[in-house]
């Protein structure tokens, strides 16, 4: 069973030693658990809803997600459908490399699109999120769950998005 649970002095060491394989370290980049987990304390501090999570299975932590509720503004994004428009990030999602291939990542994903999806911030009509270029498991893992590519690549990361709303998506990005 596949539990998001929230971060605390309990459980933030784990968080911290969480590691992907020396493969995938160019997938995350600067982006580590303890980087993201004082991201969304700022986040949060400056009133852009952040969600850190720790992910278990079984009681056994395998993981780390992270999602924030924001507008989709950045100046690379003016000219898109999209601009303006509330959504929920997905910011972080990495299962700790003594426990990939076992469909946790899949079934963490799920469980957080199912909480995304209830609005626990406010109404959005998107979810959005950047994956690395080269990473094709993680391609193919967000286009199983709708996710489509928009063409904007920023540091070797493609924006994906997905309609909350039952649209379309690819109507998005035509």
């Amino acid at each position: 069973m596949i539990e998001l649970r929230k971060i605390t002095r309990d459980n933030i060491d784990e968080v911290i030693a969480l590691e992907v394989e020396e493969n995938q370290k160019e997938f995350i980049l600067k982006t580590t658990n303890l980087r993201c987990f004082a991201d969304a304390h700022m986040l949060n501090t400056d009133g852009i809803p952040a969600s850190p999570l720790a992910i278990y299975a079984n009681d056994t932590m395998v993981g780390f997600l992270m999602y924030i509720y924001d507008t989709l503004d950045h100046e690379s994004f003016e000219n898109e459908l999209f601009y303006g428009k509330k959504s929920y990030f997905i910011w972080h999602n990495m299962i700790d490399k003594s426990y990939q291939g076992k469909g946790y990542g899949k079934l963490a994903f799920e469980k957080m699109l199912t909480e995304i999806e209830n609005m626990p911030y406010g109404e959005a009509e998107f979810v959005t999120l950047f994956y690395h270029t080269s990473n094709v498991k993680a391609k193919t893992l967000y286009a199983s769950f709708g996710f489509v590519d928009t063409g904007i690549i920023q540091d070797n990361s493609m924006l994906a998005i997905k309609n909350l709303n039952g649209e379309i998506t690819e109507s998005l990005v035509e």
